[in-house]
């Protein structure tokens, strides 16, 4: 991203405290990452994101059942950014500055869902660029959202009323009671009923190795 040209016509209208102004170029930096607005390399401007430590990771746990069918899970969320009702996501985050994929994984693992996660094995392929209009990230350089399975024994799980599956308690950490919006959910269900991107990049990630 590079500066503006004073003479440029613009495409956003920049305000600052409710007061427009005309900049060259802005950047918000914290200890997540940096926020820019200028001239992209195409031309034109607009404002791009790179996450410190390399985008995020997630985790897709899975259950084969008897009879062979795979079973993938979400969790049901309410997302700002994604209407007023939860919305079934993909387990995970953002990478928090220190942090390594495989730490992150496990940590938003834990806080979102109860599951321990140390056994959960990354999948082949590239990291994913949640948004590749908006978010800087170099997969060749090891940044993006990096995805992870967990098989879970059949055992682990039980049916309810709607066809999908919950995790008994057997399943969670002690103490941890955070998994009652999990679902496991055939994974052509899941995948339409998810309109969270990573959840379907990850699900796909997923197929491509167990299936």
């Amino acid at each position: 991203m590079s500066d503006i040209p004073e003479k440029k016509e613009r495409g956003w209208t920049v305000l600052i405290d409710s007061v427009e102004a005309k900049v060259g170029k802005i950047e918000l930096v914290s200890k997540f990452g940096r926020l820019t607005y200028g001239l992209r390399p195409e031309g034109y401007d607009s404002w791009v994101f790179r996450e410190q430590g390399g985008g995020g990771a997630v985790t897709v746990p899975y259950v084969r059942t008897p009879n062979g069918e795979l079973l993938v899970g979400l969790i049901a969320e309410k997302r700002a950014n994604m209407g007023d009702e939860p919305v079934w996501c993909v387990i995970g985050g953002f990478v928090e500055p220190g942090e390594t994929h495989r730490q992150a994984q496990e940590r938003e693992a834990l806080e979102e869902s109860g599951l321990s996660t140390a056994k959960a094995e990354e999948l082949t392929g590239m990291a994913t660029n949640a948004n590749r209009m908006f978010f800087v990230a170099d997969a060749q350089s090891g940044e993006g959202v990096r995805a992870y399975s967990l098989m879970l024994p059949f055992g682990w799980v039980e049916e309810v009323d709607d066809g999908s599956y919950k995790l008994k308690e057997a399943a969670l950490l002690p103490g941890f009671k955070k998994a009652g919006d999990v679902r496991l959910l055939p994974w052509r269900d899941a995948i339409g009923r998810s309109s969270d991107g990573l959840a379907r990049s990850a699900i796909a990630q997923l197929l491509a190795v167990v299936l």
